[in-house]
């Protein structure tokens, strides 16, 4: 008799602990993942889409949700009671706006504007904009890139000279770079990691060392996130993990390595 009751626990269990084993796996699959919502400056979109999936593969329990767009209006929409739990931005000047929810901003990355052009293009030197009859397009002043390329040209004594050519002030780097790439514009000042970006579509030509404007990216959490741990760990995972290495793989430089 206790033998038979032996075979059967024994047999009751080589039942049971297999789907208890599947329900346990079960369950910790269907535990839903903390969402944290990053908002990125539009030049940074190639950078944080990439870093953000490796962030999620580093950290399983973390789903990433990515907004995208200028500086600026990134920082109206935190004002105005938008959920962000990082905020990265191209400029100290948006960050600042929002410096109450976001009191620790850190740089994480540098960058510098450049003029670019169609590959067929006859302009050849930033001065050529002030030729008659050439389309400039620039981002708007009340973005990062805009302030950038208006400081490049008043350092060069060229942007009174310049503005009568400029046929658009566009909302965020890379609508400047959609028009010079549609071929609505014949030149615009953009960043050099967007430049890159256009390959072969564009040329790319360097400003010279006097208008060397450099941009400086800041990233900071936001102080009362519910995934604030999260948010924290983002923010050192670009500032000196994966997410650096990946800045320097698109161009820019970080305060963790050469370019």
């Amino acid at each position: 008799m206790p033998d038979r009751r032996r075979a059967f626990v024994r047999t009751a269990l080589a039942f049971v602990l297999p789907a208890l084993l599947l329900l346990a796996a079960g369950c910790r699959r269907d535990r839903p993942r903390a969402e944290l919502r990053v908002f990125a400056a539009s030049s940074l979109v190639d950078v944080f889409t990439e870093a953000g999936a490796r962030f999620e593969a580093e950290h399983p329990e973390v789903g990433v949700v990515l907004s995208v767009a200028g500086s600026q209006i990134l920082a109206s929409q935190i004002v105005e009671g938008a959920r962000a739990d990082v905020f990265a931005s191209a400029d100290e000047f948006q960050m600042d706006r929002v410096g109450d929810l976001f009191p620790e901003p850190v740089v994480f990355a540098e960058n510098r504007v450049v003029l670019v052009t169609p590959a067929t293009s006859t302009i050849k030197r930033v001065e050529d904009l002030t030729r008659p009859g050439v389309r400039v397009v620039l981002a708007s002043e009340s973005v990062p890139a805009g302030r950038y390329a208006k400081q490049a040209l008043d350092r060069l004594g060229l942007f009174d000279r310049v503005e009568p050519n400029v046929v658009s002030y566009e909302h965020d780097v890379r609508g400047v770079l959609s028009k010079v790439l549609l071929g609505e514009a014949d030149a615009g000042i953009v960043y050099a990691t967007d430049a890159a970006s256009a390959g072969d579509a564009l040329r790319t030509i360097p400003l010279p060392p006097e208008a060397d404007v450099r941009a400086t990216y800041l990233i900071a959490a936001r102080t009362d996130s519910p995934v604030s741990a999260e948010a924290r760990s983002f923010v050192e995972f670009m500032r000196t993990g994966g997410g650096a290495a990946i800045l320097r793989e698109h161009g820019f430089e970080t305060p963790a390595g050469e370019p």
